[in-house]
């Protein structure tokens, strides 16, 4: 599982990041036609050799993928702050409207991760239902959408108000503001992740307990026979 997941994270997240870190005007075209290949040949080969297709992982890389090829051509400073804010806003977007059609990315991304893992989709959609993952998916994307959205009414306020000149002044209120919210869904992740470790850890110990009951009756029925010759 490890493996496939580190695969997924260096063909998807890492090397779109990479490749467009050393992008400019000449190779650009050339980096990206590499990236598009890299990502359809190993998107094929999971698909073909592992029966899977990394979702969550396709959309982040064609999202950073256009998100740079609209973002290079947006001059630095203010013209590229109001950039940023109109990228969260469609961000926030996207994700209320998945909320609303029943499409939660945090979901889709727990079940790319347990695909790694080999498991068949109906032992993860009844791992879903069984442990009650949609209402932490949930409240996980009500809070990361919290803070687009306080976070955008801090830009649009510093554009209309402080303008070009002085829209940088609610800067570390935002630092601070970045803080809180992404402490609050760290805490989230590692609530979520503990959850799922218990039940692992009891569904381990039971099975535990089983072949130690059944061991037990084994070698009683052997004494019973030896008692009995």
């Amino acid at each position: 599982m490890k493996n496939k997941l580190l695969y997924d994270s260096i063909v998807y997240i890492i090397s779109p990041v990479i490749l467009f870190s050393f992008a400019n005007y000449n190779t650009i075209r050339y980096l990206l036609l590499a990236l598009v290949f890299i990502l359809s040949i190993y998107t094929i080969i999971t698909k073909k050799r592992e029966s899977r297709i990394s979702v969550s992982g396709i959309i982040f890389s064609t999202t950073y993928i256009l998100m740079f090829l609209f973002r290079r051509k947006v001059q630095l400073g203010f013209d590229m702050y109001i950039y940023d804010t109109c990228l969260m806003i469609v961000l926030t977007l996207i994700i209320v409207l998945s909320l609303i059609l029943n499409k939660n990315i945090f979901r889709q991304i727990y079940i790319d991760i347990r695909r790694c893992k080999n498991e068949n989709n109906l032992r993860i959609f009844n791992n879903i239902k069984k442990f009650n993952l949609m209402y932490d998916f949930r409240n996980l994307s009500l809070l990361f959408t919290m803070h687009l959205v306080i976070l955008i009414l801090i830009r649009v306020f510093s554009i209309y108000i402080f303008g070009f000149e002085s829209y940088e002044k609610n800067y570390m209120i935002q630092v601070a503001l970045n803080t809180v919210f992404i402490l609050g869904e760290m805490y989230m992740v590692s609530k979520l992740m503990s959850k799922l470790k218990t039940n692992t850890t009891t569904k381990k110990e039971i099975v535990e307990t089983k072949k130690s009951f059944i061991n037990g009756i084994v070698i009683d029925i052997e004494q019973y026979k030896n008692m009995n010759k």
